[in-house]
């Protein structure tokens, strides 16, 4: 057995034996296994007695739409910071071993590979409403989570590849920009002109995704038709889509083989900047590192003062590392839930409310607040805690208020709704958001000075789940006497009112500091 080989091996027994042997984690991984049972139970008892759900266009739409958004978020860090394979234990030994490059290659795609399939477990998760709407079984989700594992894994070799081309290279960087900006372009109004060109733009889009032009689409369009027509039992295009992407995937190895065979110093920066971000989560930091082209513009606070300065400290740090009032992963969030509503714009605004909170849940976590926290100064300033807290809480009031107006109101004009119920869903969107920071600030008061963070992460999740159901709950029991609008408005209210219950009891987190240095 090769050197190469036995470490691949002994590191994934390794692993194993460390989840088994650690408290934390073996509760965290039962956790997880219950509630996708549960939600395999559910989804399997919301069954229809007459079986008519079936797979369509719109499931294979929706498959193609999502590999390609995490195809092309992931691929586009090749432009930047680069995406890279490797550890820094690599960096420190396989490197500099006697070991040929490109095996080096290989053992940490096959690694990276296996992380990827990890992170497709989040999709096992959707059985329910898949089950239910488009009679997609549990063996044909696992095909969705290998394809999307596929597309993610494909995404990062192609972000390796694009740095390892255009690092130091404008001209080469240019010309990759312009490639991936076209080929995207031209998909998109590809699938505008058949959506608009057909009797119902739903169905126009939903068959352009799926049909032999819009699955030419490099990674997503064959990985997400292949999963669609296996689902359909075509196995025949599913294969030829398959070997598209094994070429695809070929091709690109071959040229960070040929072009660089020394391609370790191309991939230090971005294996290093992985590393610092990971070492930072593990110690409670969060990795706040300086946009590469920062606008820095008039200089100075503009305002503030004592605690208010955190408020417009922050607005110049924002307006400092943002091209847009939201951050970049907002907007493409906003997409998905614009895009989610008009896939089941027919049943309403609670669905998509609903996965608006669940995309939330990803990016409140590293807000302004969070990241100040961190930082030695806030607990510094000779002014009150709670004042202190609630100037750093208003920063993101203007943020979060653009982002539910964006997600909300687009929807007035397709989503079967009325107008009043889509307005109190963009109300309560906003309460959730302030709800999942009162959410951290707990968790950080009970937690702030642990550095397991499975456990931190696993009790950050039991509290949000305890601090939503009141108004889940209220809101059901009123939806039975209330009209929609009215009910989603309680939501909210409740919401509110658990929220300053949560900021009331953390409302001294800023007077001493517990940083993990």
């Amino acid at each position: 057995m090769s050197a190469l080989a036995y470490l691949t091996l002994a590191t994934l027994k390794n692993r194993l034996r460390g989840v088994l042997r650690s408290p934390v984690k073996l509760l965290y991984g039962v956790i997880v296994i219950a509630l996708l049972a549960v939600v395999v139970f559910i989804g399997g008892a919301g069954e229809d007695g007459d079986g008519s759900a079936a797979p369509n266009s719109q499931l294979g739409a929706i498959a193609v739409g999502y590999f390609a958004l995490m195809f092309l978020m992931t691929a586009n860090s090749g432009f930047s910071t680069g995406m890279s394979v490797f550890k820094m234990p690599d960096v420190n030994f396989l490197f500099a071993g006697p070991f040929r490059p490109l095996r080096v290659l290989f053992h940490g795609m096959l690694n990276q590979m296996a992380t990827a399939l990890i992170m497709a477990v989040v999709i096992l998760f959707q059985y329910g409403w898949m089950h239910t709407s488009y009679g997609v079984g549990f063996g044909g989700l696992l095909i969705f989570v290998l394809g999307y594992g596929l597309a993610v894994f494909t995404g990062q070799l192609t972000a390796m590849v694009i740095y390892c081309l255009s690092s130091g290279r404008e001209r080469v960087r240019k010309a990759l920009r312009f490639a991936y900006v076209a080929v995207t372009a031209l998909w998109v109004l590809y699938l505008g002109w058949r959506a608009l060109g057909a009797e119902s733009a739903l169905d126009g889009l939903c068959d352009a995704m799926v049909d032999p032009i819009g699955r030419l689409f490099p990674v997503a369009g064959w990985l997400g038709a292949a999963s669609y027509e296996a689902l359909l039992g075509n196995y025949a295009p599913a294969a030829l889509l398959t070997l598209l992407w094994a070429a695809y995937s070929a091709a690109i190895i071959i040229v960070m083989a040929r072009a660089d065979q020394d391609y370790y110093e191309d991939v230090l920066q971005s294996t290093e900047t992985a590393f610092l971000t990971q070492a930072a989560a593990k110690e409670g930091r969060i990795a706040d590192t300086a946009p590469k082209n920062v606008s820095v513009g008039k200089t100075g606070l503009g305002g503030g003062f004592g605690a208010s300065a955190f408020y417009y400290k922050h607005r110049v740090e924002n307006r400092r590392s943002r091209k847009w009032l939201l951050s970049g992963i907002e907007l493409v969030f906003i997409i998905a839930n614009l895009g989610f509503a008009f896939f089941v714009r027919d049943t309403g605004i609670v669905a998509p409310l609903a996965f608006a909170a669940y995309l939330m849940f990803f990016y409140v976590a590293t807000g302004r607040l969070m990241k100040e926290m961190t930082k030695p100064y806030v607990y510094l300033v000779p002014e009150p805690p709670t004042k202190k807290l609630l100037w750093c809480l208003r920063e993101s009031a203007a943020g979060y208020a653009a982002s539910a107006l964006l997600c909300f109101g687009p929807m007035c004009f397709y989503v079967e709704a009325p107008l009043a119920s889509i307005a109190a869903a963009a109300v309560a969107y906003f309460s959730y958001a302030y709800l999942f920071v009162a959410g951290n600030l707990v968790t950080e008061r009970v937690f702030g000075g642990v550095t397991v963070k499975a456990l931190v992460f696993l009790f950050y999740f039991i509290v949000l789940i305890l601090m939503a159901a009141p108004g889940v709950a209220a809101a059901i029991f009123a939806s039975f006497v209330l009209p929609e609008w009215t009910a989603l408005l309680l939501l909210a209210g409740v919401n509110a009112l658990v929220t300053l219950l949560g900021v009331f009891l953390c409302r001294n987190i800023l007077a001493s500091a517990e940083l993990n240095i």
